[in-house]
């Protein structure tokens, strides 16, 4: 057997895996829920209940997260308004508290900028950046968001003044299942990296600039935050698939 074919059929192998693990996990949930309309609870109950619910709705994470690393992504790209769908998701996010009242957003957006991607696969990378970003600073703090053009590209940049990355953690933010994180995954990078470059984007990550005379170290962390830059052709530069 080629090594391609065995690594078709592991990744088809873990596909049906998560498909599985689904349904049960559902049924898990909806019990939860019917369960917590009980007006009669004691109040240990009620806690046990949220705990169920709260480490059931980890686990589905997790199985998304794992679909999309073993799903190649297929592409769409088609002309939209980054800074639209930068809006949407900060305000989604904000919404569902994945962007904590902890973390103050100060973002310089222009008034449109089109890209030339798909805008459903950008999305899902940009959430799995901005969600990285919140880990990173448990203890509050600021992301700063804004674009430059560069070239053919538009450039996506995030920083935050958190912990920043040693150089070792640096070199493998883009490793599945490389987290500094205890409770994170460690695909979220590595499912964004794949989905921008199936557009013609891509990504990279690094330590904001250091203060002067302060030496990088593999083990000391001494920076000011971690920038993201993501970049997306722009559409005026694209090709139109319509044309001969």
């Amino acid at each position: 057997m080629s090594p391609s074919a065995s690594y078709i059929d592991v990744n088809a192998l873990m596909r049906g895996l998560v498909h599985e693990l689904r349904n049960p996990l559902s049924a898990i949930l909806t019990a939860a829920s019917l369960l917590q309309s009980d007006q009669e609870l004691d109040e240990e109950s009620v806690m046990l209940i949220d705990v169920v619910q709260k480490e059931s709705r980890r686990m589905n994470r997790i199985l998304t997260e794992f679909s999309s690393f073993v799903k190649p992504p297929t592409s769409h790209p088609e002309p939209f308004d980054i800074t639209k769908t930068l809006r949407d998701l900060t305000r989604e996010m904000q919404k569902e508290g994945a962007l904590g009242s902890h973390i103050e957003l100060r973002d310089e957006l222009p008034t449109q900028l089109m890209v030339f991607a798909d805008p459903i696969q950008s999305y899902q990378a940009l959430q799995h950046i901005f969600t990285n970003a919140a880990q990173a600073m448990e203890n509050g703090g600021t992301l700063a968001l804004h674009t430059q053009n560069e070239g053919e590209n538009a450039v996506i940049i995030l920083e935050d003044n958190g912990a920043g990355l040693s150089e070792s953690a640096l070199e493998r933010a883009f490793q599945p299942f490389f987290s500094t994180k205890a409770t994170a995954t460690g695909l979220g990078l590595s499912i964004a990296g794949g989905l921008l470059r199936a557009s013609g984007g891509g990504i990279l990550v690094e330590n904001r600039d250091l203060p002067h005379g302060l030496p990088r170290d593999s083990s000391q962390v001494q920076s000011h935050g971690a920038r993201v830059r993501v970049h997306l052709p722009r559409a005026e530069n694209a090709a139109n698939p319509n044309s001969p």
